[in-house]
């Protein structure tokens, strides 16, 4: 037997499975680094070695008013880290602290909390400066133009306003954006709900998958609002499944960004020879399983490797639920492929591509959920099975798929990108 570890929210939990059942546990690559071997003198010295050759100190003006932007805690940007390094740099420029705001990137997520914020950035920085979180239905954002996909390009007034514009974000895989961080820190970050609404609905798009630029509208779309962002500086890094940091780099928000992305693919996708009749996978513990709406990530990653008509079990812990009515809504409503692509083609609302990509996964593989969702729930409108542990969803997967069937482990699967090598 092979005992493999699981996050499941804050605690780990463990399997059992047959050697000659487990065709093995995907993981990423291991960061060569420590964490305590990247002190702050690490982040110091990437903004004074930006990718595209820029000069930090050379950007800012004594009298400027800067807008910091940083990722929401559906995110585990080490924001807490780098927020000193960059605040003490910009202060030794003559900026004052009542001329900086740190904006909060919460797209059409719900608002941070008091709490949340001072957990996310630290105490300290929430008293001292000015932070709030974005409104994407704020009357006084400001119009920008249009994409040429005509998605409406809306920001922030408080950040098109600031004399200058700096973005904090982590890059890590997206299944429809191909990645997260950079131009995400805009759209969605602090743009109007129409905005992140218009650019959504693209993701039917063929090349709008996990871990692809090329070709991605939703891509190219998000790059075109943030080149009339006119962001100023950028701060991208890399964390692996302990949060502690595989790569920064700094610069504009494009170099900075491709920079990632190169890491990410080098440490985070894994190819394998073949599909397996069950797959094991983690959301990869808080906040990646905060809500089923987060933990949709690992599901839609991990069915790239399950077979047709075998089964995914699904290790999530859901404390916050749902995670959001639209998401609940048009699963009840919508009951089919067909009736979920047609409706985020033709009418969409955030939340609802969520359902779409579940009723896809469900097409092709029964899901098995052990999570903190009601039973009821789990089963009428999501279609999934419920469990009350890990032995009981195995032993019912095999049941199912037989004694003899194959498995996969993912461990992370937030985080791991797993595909079938080309034949």
């Amino acid at each position: 037997m092979v005992e493999v570890e699981l996050k499941y929210g804050e605690e780990t939990i463990y399997a059992d499975i047959s050697d000659k059942n487990l065709l093995g546990v995907i993981s990423s690559k291991k960061n060569p680094n420590s964490e305590n071997s990247i002190p702050n003198l690490s982040f110091e010295h990437a903004i004074n070695n930006p990718v595209d050759k820029s000069c930090f100190d050379k950007l800012f003006d004594r009298n400027d008013k800067a807008c910091i932007v940083v990722n929401d805690n559906t995110r585990i940007t080490p924001s807490k880290k780098i927020l000193p390094v960059l605040l003490n740099r910009l202060a030794n420029l003559g900026i004052k602290d009542e001329n900086i705001e740190i904006l909060i990137a919460v797209g059409s997520h719900r608002f941070v909390t008091e709490k949340e914020m001072d957990d996310l950035l630290g105490k300290e920085i929430v008293n001292q400066f000015v932070v709030e979180n974005h409104n994407c239905q704020a009357d006084d954002l400001v119009y920008l133009g249009m994409t040429h996909l005509q998605t409406p390009v809306e920001l922030n007034r408080k950040f098109v306003e600031a004399d200058k514009r700096i973005t904090i974000g982590d890059v890590a895989f997206h299944y429809y954006a191909g990645y997260t961080g950079g131009r995400k820190s805009i759209l969605p970050g602090i743009s109007s709900l129409r905005s992140i609404q218009k650019n959504h609905s693209n993701l039917i798009h063929p090349d709008a998958v996990t871990g692809n630029l090329n070709g991605n509208v939703i891509h190219v779309d998000m790059n075109e609002a943030a080149e009339k962002a006119k962001v100023d500086f950028s701060i991208s890094v890399v964390l692996d499944s302990n949060k502690e940091i595989v790569e920064i780099a700094t610069g504009n928000i494009f170099s900075s960004f491709e920079a990632c992305v190169k890491k990410v693919d080098e440490m985070f996708k894994v190819y394998v020879d073949k599909a397996a009749d069950i797959v094991l996978v983690s959301s990869g513990g808080f906040p990646k399983d905060i809500n089923l709406y987060q933990a949709q990530k690992a599901i839609e990653q991990a069915q790239t490797i399950v077979k047709p008509g075998g089964q995914l079990i699904v290790i999530a812990e859901c404390r916050d639920g749902i995670g959001h009515k639209v998401f609940d809504e048009w699963m009840y409503q919508y009951k089919t492929l067909e009736e979920l692509s047609k409706q985020v083609q033709t009418n969409f609302k955030l939340g609802g591509h969520k359902a779409y990509y579940m009723r896809k996964t469900m097409q092709k593989a029964d899901i098995v959920l052990v999570s903190e969702l009601d039973s009821e729930l789990v089963e009428d409108p999501f279609n999934m099975t419920p469990s009350d542990s890990l032995e009981d969803a195995l032993e019912l997967a095999f049941s199912r798929m037989g004694n003899d069937a194959s498995v996969w482990t993912l461990p992370i699967g937030g985080e791991t990108l797993p595909l079938i090598t080309p034949s």
